[in-house]
């Protein structure tokens, strides 16, 4: 439990001194066993946002795992059904410690080398880009030569502003973000002090449970940056969709939540009500389930100069 103590202190609160968990046996060990366990489930709460047809896209990409550690999320990626994946990682003890999950896992060896193309990649930045940083993670882009970039990031403030410089650099570039921006126009939270997350509830086995309740560690509902991007032009929306950045407090009558929205090739940040008699019952449980980063499909049926009052179309919080 001390070794994952250090790490949560370097991550979070000495992050001058983050690299230095890569160069210690003991710590590179505390990672792999905490880590993995719970981002696999993290990656699956990811995925679930997703249409399913595109899903199934991403699933036959090759997976470029920049920054992989241990290969976490290249193991996540694998459970989940991904066809093939490479970890770029620095760290000696990091790489040898991927290569004996994959021998053990999958009776394979792990690959740590991009070859040449013949799919379709996806890089992915697992808890890596607010390592490297945003100049860095562009060299490892151009580099793959990929089709789809994903931020899977923590949630913080911090890590927030790194996103938006990545998130301007990268439209610069002419990529396509697809998720969780609903157009390509600047961030409108880039006005305010606050950031733009997103939550994922994700539950585990008794005994990951057990660990995350002895280290102090709560990774059952878990705040995340997460982006993606892509090279190819966006498919098109359905009308009136709305992304939710905030979830109020509930009262008796209704559910408030903050959203972005489109709004004349414009992001904009607005306040949503639902009144709780507005939808059938059966539909309860979902919506109360709504998190930040959740999608929505509404219409309008009153707009004041505080919030806008909607309807939900359908049953869903994806899109």
């Amino acid at each position: 439990m001390r070794a994952i103590d250090e790490i949560s202190i370097a991550f979070t609160k000495d992050r001058a001194n983050i690299h230095k968990y890569l160069n210690d046996p003991r710590l590179v060990s505390a990672y792999t066993v905490f880590y993995l366990a719970t981002n696999v489930p993290k990656l699956q709460a990811v995925m679930e946002w997703l249409t399913p047809a595109f899903r199934e896209e991403l699933l036959h990409c090759e997976l470029i795992d920049v920054g992989a550690g241990p290969g976490t999320f290249s193991i996540a990626w694998r459970e989940l059904g991904g066809k093939t994946s490479v970890m770029l990682e620095t760290s000696k003890l990091m790489r040898e410690q991927a290569a004996k999950l994959f021998e053990g896992m999958y009776q394979e060896k792990a690959s740590f080398k991009v070859g040449s193309k013949t799919v379709r990649r996806l890089v992915l930045f697992g808890h890596s880009l607010n390592e490297m940083g945003v100049k860095a993670g562009l060299e490892y882009i151009r580099e793959a030569n990929a089709d789809y970039v994903w931020l899977i990031e923590p949630g913080t403030k911090d890590v927030f502003k790194m996103a938006l410089e990545f998130r301007r650099e990268m439209l610069r570039l002419n990529w396509k973000i697809n998720y969780p921006c609903l157009g390509m126009s600047a961030c409108p939270m880039e006005k305010t002090d606050d950031w733009c997350h997103q939550y994922v509830d994700v539950r585990h086995d008794a005994e990951i449970e057990r660990l995350t309740q002895l280290a102090h560690k709560d990774r059952r509902r878990l705040p995340l940056t997460v982006m993606m991007f892509q090279r190819a032009a966006m498919y098109e929306r359905s009308p009136n969709l709305a992304r939710i950045v905030r979830v109020k407090e509930e009262t008796k009558f209704s559910h408030e939540w903050q959203v972005c929205r489109p709004e004349s090739e414009e992001l904009i940040l607005e306040d949503f009500q639902l009144q709780k008699k507005s939808y059938p019952k059966e539909w309860k449980k979902s919506v109360e389930a709504l998190l930040s980063g959740s999608l929505i499909q509404y219409e309008t049926e009153k707009e004041t100069q505080q919030s806008r009052r909607i309807r939900l179309i359908k049953d869903t919080s994806k899109e």
